[in-house]
């Protein structure tokens, strides 16, 4: 892959990110840790498991993997992953809060 098109993959997915309401933090930590290209080969570890853990509202996936910080707020019970979302594009079907 070459640099611009790596460039491309995180302007896409950041504005993804954005319009769909995710914090700025979870959509870098999302950009620096999830790009396909990195991901090949890698196994999961605990910090990953928390992140999808956190990203499920009453057992079902949402879809957001927030950034780890976040994710352990959010198993703490300190906040909620739907608190997160902020500033929707109402173009994207709202949240899910299950």
């Amino acid at each position: 892959m070459t640099d611009q098109e790596r460039k491309k993959w995180y302007s896409e997915n950041g504005k993804l990110g954005k319009s769909l309401g995710y914090p700025s933090c979870c959509i870098a930590e999302f950009l620096v840790k999830s790009h396909p290209e990195d991901l090949k080969g890698m196994k999961a570890n605990k910090n990953d498991y928390l992140k999808y853990k956190a990203g499920c509202i009453n057992g079902r996936y949402t879809g957001i993997i927030p950034c780890l910080f976040h994710a352990k707020k959010i198993l703490s019970g300190q906040i909620t992953l739907y608190s997160l979302i902020k500033n929707r594009d109402p173009k994207f079907p709202p949240f899910p809060n299950y």
